[in-house]
């Protein structure tokens, strides 16, 4: 195998890039699927895993603040 892709992280990463953009690549050409309404579909879930991100951290900082405290 090539040398750059013994961890196996960085061989999950490579894949999953692929799988990514195999899957939009897909969508685009075999199912007709407008290049517009992909990228809709792509901001929205940014979004959402921000809105996610920004929970997770808020939770966090409320657990360490009770954890102070108690």
């Amino acid at each position: 195998m090539i040398s750059i892709f013994k961890s196996g992280h960085k061989r999950t990463i490579f894949l999953a890039l692929l799988a990514t953009f195999t899957f939009v690549g897909a969508a685009i050409f075999m199912f007709d699927v407008d290049k517009k309404e992909l990228f809709e579909f792509f901001v929205v879930s940014v979004f959402g895993l921000g809105l996610i991100i920004l929970a997770a951290l808020l939770l966090t900082a409320l657990r360490l603040l009770l954890r102070r405290f108690f």
